[in-house]
């Protein structure tokens, strides 16, 4: 027989037997071990782009008031180019500060109807979280100025005249996550939070971040700031927020553990006056959001759900 031809000898066909498979349990059997020896790991069900764009969108610098008048802030102003009253969201930064992929993901918000202010927040103050020998009296300083700089745009911003309502949301990525909690328990304006994989729990998330031997040698200033964080971790002002809350984390985050989201939502459903919801996504790690040329569905399903929940929780319409 020619090694390259196809044996054309018939194969006698065995009858089946008492213990042979039948055809629907060798299906089943190989839907079975496909399942248990799989080694992709599935991502989380039923992701979805957002709709199809419907506004173009204007954009320009805007230079704010800060809480110090001589230290003012920066921002980038995003929103439908079209008449009426829109829905409006002040986007804050992570630690690594203010970078193009911001601007990119408030475009797609305003072609889909939402207006929004990007607050670079280091502009005016900006604070040395993890430095060991910076004094303790100047960054807890320099950190509360910042947070009273986002919150005052917040406010700004919802008195804008295409912002309906005098309503506004926050969405915060990793550190501004904190700040957006820190806001909305202190103005009545944030009617919406939008946590990305933000830092909740500041006893155990130091824990997790900083080397315990390095912790031990530490210089007092830089206990006192461990100190100062923990009893104003974000967690223990879920009873103040009065804002729906959605929070958005990756599985696989390394930067931020996802027990930092689950954290927050528990104790905003037993505190807080409003509710709050949680979606985790498989597979994925920190700032997946943000990383527009490898971009998975994670991106744009979190694009549909923080459009479909700020439409819901703020007044707005487009209208002529």
């Amino acid at each position: 027989m020619h090694p390259d031809r196809p044996d054309k000898r018939k194969v006698p066909v065995r009858p089946l037997t008492r213990g042979a498979l039948r055809p629907r349990r060798l299906v089943l059997l190989i839907f079975l071990l496909l399942a248990v020896t799989s080694c992709v790991r599935a991502r989380t069900a039923g992701l979805r782009p957002p709709d199809a764009p419907v506004y173009s969108y204007l954009e320009k610098s805007v230079v704010l008031t800060g809480a110090r008048e001589d230290a003012p802030v920066e921002s980038y102003l995003v929103r439908p180019d079209a008449p009426g009253r829109f829905p409006c969201a002040v986007l804050l930064h992570g630690k690594g500060g203010w970078w193009r992929a911001y601007i990119r993901y408030a475009h797609e918000l305003a072609e889909r109807g939402v207006a929004s202010l990007i607050v670079d927040y280091y502009s005016a103050h900006y604070v040395d979280l993890e430095g060991l020998n910076v004094p303790f009296p100047h960054r807890k300083k320099q950190f509360e100025l910042q947070n009273q700089d986002v919150a005052r745009a917040a406010a700004a911003f919802a008195q804008r005249p295409f912002c309906a309502g005098g309503q506004v949301g926050l969405i915060g990525f990793s550190m501004g996550a904190d700040k957006a909690i820190r806001a909305a328990a202190e103005r009545p304006e944030v009617k919406a939070v939008v946590g990305y994989y933000g830092p909740y729990d500041y006893v155990s998330f130091i824990r997790h971040r900083v080397n315990a031997v390095l912790l031990a040698l530490a210089p007092e200033d830089a206990l006192r700031w461990k100190r100062y964080m923990e009893k104003n971790s974000p967690l223990l002002l879920a009873n103040k927020v009065r804002a729906n809350v959605l929070l958005f984390h990756g599985a696989e985050d390394r930067t931020i553990p996802v027990r930092q989201s689950v954290q927050m939502a528990e104790a905003l459903n037993k505190n807080g006056a409003s509710g709050a919801r949680i979606k985790l996504y498989e597979g994925v790690g920190h700032n997946f959001v943000l990383r527009f040329r490898r971009q998975g569905p994670e991106r744009q399903d979190s694009l549909r759900e923080t459009i479909a929940f700020l439409k819901k929780n703020l007044p707005g319409r487009s209208g002529s």
